[in-house]
Order: structure tokens, then sequence, then C-alpha cells
């Protein structure tokens, strides 16, 4: 291993960024519904693919397993640390933030713009199962919670490719990956769990995963370099008329190679120190909590928008606002929510194959 530091700086400050483009469109959305009332015009910033976000966080997460859990292919009960872990890490906020969305649709359901389901929709939602929420739509409780249910998909597969060595389970779990896209992309099952994760964006791990081993054999890039990729990705997200031929590309390609540009750009790249990376990274440390937090927040200020300010600023102004709002607070749930969670779930002592190290937070 090229650096014995679990904790890479670069990949903080695109976490951040990631984050703050699904907001930024999210927020770009909810102008849609104030434009009616207030007279303003809504946002129209299509020209960027704001959801690529997503498309980062898959490529980061399929980097990180690898990063972080190469010592612990072929060990002995490794599966079952590695995806305690992850458990860990992503179930206690996602419940918790699930639970409040349904208690408050039961106190005030016309704050709701979105059904339920039934009973077996919002057990599917918990146990992260791809369901349908409404015909066409497989989608939890909460819409958010979609990109959860690919990541947790993948982690039962890493899982699976631990049980042999690092050569042959990450062959094994390639191949897997592009099997399950190919025959979603031929084939465009209609039963809704296969259909859900054959989506070519499961490619979008994978190109972590290869990107994670590359960097593990010592590539690294310029700053210049890794400035000049990163640029060339986020072009690529650009939705514009001389891009327009890629259209036809399955997503997983489609975004999933600028976003792994971008991604490459970072985690090759040499580590920035400057005060501006500290604050990005400290945003990165809650990106979870920004991801999932963000529309508790995005909704109550939309409507006292609408009642204060109405049509006399932009409504740019308030996508501008409500994005930094949700940030700010999405900080605030992570120091006094997600992290006192993680300390609780945390064992004191775990059992663990004595090779297997203990990832670091910040990249998990």
């Amino acid at each position: 291993m090229a650096t014995t530091t679990k904790h890479n700086l670069n990949i903080q400050v695109l976490r951040a960024i990631a984050a703050f483009l699904v907001v930024v469109g999210h927020a770009a959305r909810e102008t849609e519904h104030m434009a009616a009332t207030t007279g303003s015009s809504p946002v129209d910033w299509s020209v960027i693919r704001w959801g690529a976000g997503v498309d980062i966080f898959f490529v980061i997460s399929g980097f990180i397993m690898v990063y972080t859990s190469k010592d612990l292919f072929g060990r002995s009960g490794a599966w079952r640390v590695f995806l305690a872990r992850r458990i860990r890490r992503i179930v206690p906020l996602y419940w918790l933030l699930t639970t409040v969305l349904l208690l408050g649709g039961l106190v005030a359901p016309r704050l709701l713009n979105v059904p339920i389901g039934d009973w077996q929709h919002i057990l599917s939602s918990y146990l992260f199962i791809p369901s349908l929420r409404v015909p066409g739509e497989i989608r939890p409780v909460m819409a958010l919670g979609w990109t959860l249910n690919m990541e947790m998909f993948f982690y039962a597969l890493f899982a699976g490719a631990l049980f042999l060595p690092f050569r042959y389970g990450m062959s094994a779990l390639a191949l897997f990956l592009l099997a399950l896209a190919a025959f979603g992309i031929m084939f465009e099952p209609a039963q809704v769990q296969l259909a859900f994760w054959s989506q070519s964006l499961i490619l979008e791990f994978l190109f972590g995963c290869l990107l994670a081993i590359a960097y593990l054999k010592g590539a690294r890039l310029t700053a210049r370099a890794a400035v000049l990729l990163g640029a060339l990705g986020f072009a690529g997200l650009l939705d514009i008329e001389a891009l327009a031929g890629l259209s036809g590309l399955p997503d997983g390609l489609r975004w999933g190679i600028p976003a792994l540009m971008i991604v490459a750009a970072a985690a090759l790249a040499p580590s920035s120190t400057s005060r501006m990376t500290a604050w990005l990274a400290m945003v990165g440390d809650a990106s979870y909590s920004l991801y999932l937090a963000h529309p508790f927040i995005l909704r109550p200020l939309r409507n006292i928008w609408t009642a204060l300010v109405g049509g006399e600023l932009p409504l740019a102004a308030y996508v501008v606002t409500a994005s930094l709002a949700a940030t700010f607070a999405s900080i605030l749930v992570y120091l006094w929510v997600e992290r006192p969670l993680l300390r609780w779930v945390q064992p004191r002592s775990e059992t663990s194959p004595r090779t297997v190290p203990a990832p670091a937070s910040a990249l998990s």
C-alpha cells in the first residue's frame, strides 16, 4: 500500500461537493412549486446534471470499499466484520429519519407530497429491499434512500467477494457486476428487485473498485493533470448540445465515466492542506447527514420563503440561501445526531480477524 493513512482529504472534499450538487438540484426543483405562488420564474439550471452527485458517490463508494478493506480478502469471518461495519454506518441515521418522515406523515399528511405506501412497502424501505412506491417508481419511503438500496446490494456482493483472495475476489466481483449490468441493458427485466439491481449504474461501483486497485498499485497524478482530468469530468456532466451524441449510452457509462474521471482526479492528486480544503473536508464528514437530512430543511424553507419573501427576490436567491442553510443544519445533525448514534452502536470490543484494519470513519 502506498500510504498508511485511511483518510484522504481530497476524497472528503469531493464528498462535500457531491452532496452539495444534490442539494442545489433539489433546491432548484423546489422553485417549480414556488413559481406559481410568487409570480417569479422558476430556476432552470438544467444545463448541469445536479444528480451526478449520486454517480460520484457510487464511484467513491467502490473506491473506499477496496481502499479500506483490501486486507480483509480471504480472511475467515471477514464478511461478517465488513457487513457489520457497513450496517452500523448506514442504518442508524437512515432508520431514524425514515421514522421521522413516517411520524410526520401521520401528524401532518398534507406536508408530504408523495404516498407512503402500505406496510409491506414500509418494511421493504427499512430492509433496503427495492419496492414500488407508485407504479413505475422504485423508491423507498424516503425517496433518497434508493441510493442506499443500491449501496447495500453492492455491499452484499462485496462481502461475498471477501471469501476469496484479493485477486480472485475482485475478478469475481467485476465479472458479476459486468454481467448484471449487461443483463439489465439487454433484457430490461420487469421484476422489481431485478430491474433495480441490474441498472447500469451498478457499474459505477466497479469503476471505483478499479480506481482503488490502481491507487494501491501506486498510480498518481500531478496537480496539473488532476485539474485537467477533473475539469473534463465535470464538463462531461453538462447537458449540452455538444454532448448530445452521448445520450444514447447507458446511464452507468454516460454519467459514470465522467464521475470516474472526477473521483480519479481527487484520489490520485496530491493532497491539499489549505483552510478551504479543511473546511470542505468537514462538510465531507457530514455529507451523509447532508444527503439524508436536506429535504427536511428545503421544504420548510420553501414555505417560509414563499410567505415572507414571495416575489421580492429572484428564486435563485432561495436556492442559494436554502442550500447553505441545509449545509449548516446538516453539520449540526452530523455533530449532534449522527456521531452520537455511531458511538452508541459501536461495540466496545469487536471480534474480528487480527489483520483487519478499522476503517476510518471519515471514509466509511
